[in-house]
């Protein structure tokens, strides 16, 4: 698994859980976005799949989201990464079908993390 595919699903689990809770669709919308992206979908599904749960896993484990940004910012260098990142934090925004604020948070706290202007998102 590359560290990108692992670090887009630490972004999507991470806005996902801002609100407290992973539900199935998300996993799913995860799972499906990642299989279509140019970048992403060269990796195959089990590596799609095993990203998602180690990524929720970690996430879900896990007090705070500090963590995970720090990895991620860590990880996350290239401009065209840091897109692919934001695109798939974007995504996962929506993934249950419900707008919570909490997750436009997450997005503004991923964004600074990756040294971006969280007002562009």
């Amino acid at each position: 698994m590359t560290p990108l595919l692992l670090n887009a699903a630490r972004a999507f689990a991470m806005v996902s859980y801002a609100d407290g809770r992973l539900a199935p669709a998300e996993a799913q919308r995860f799972a499906h976005l990642a299989s279509k992206d140019a970048v992403l979908g060269t990796s195959g599904h089990a590596e799609i799949a095993d990203a998602w749960t180690l990524a929720a896993n970690e996430v879900h484990a896990a007090q705070s989201f500090g963590g995970a940004l720090v990895t991620i910012r860590t990880e996350i260098t290239s401009d065209a990464d840091k897109a692919v990142l934001m695109r798939v934090a974007q995504a996962a925004v929506v993934a249950d079908g419900k707008l919570e604020a909490q997750e436009n948070v997450a997005i503004s706290s991923l964004a600074e993390a990756l040294g971006l202007d969280p007002k562009a998102y």
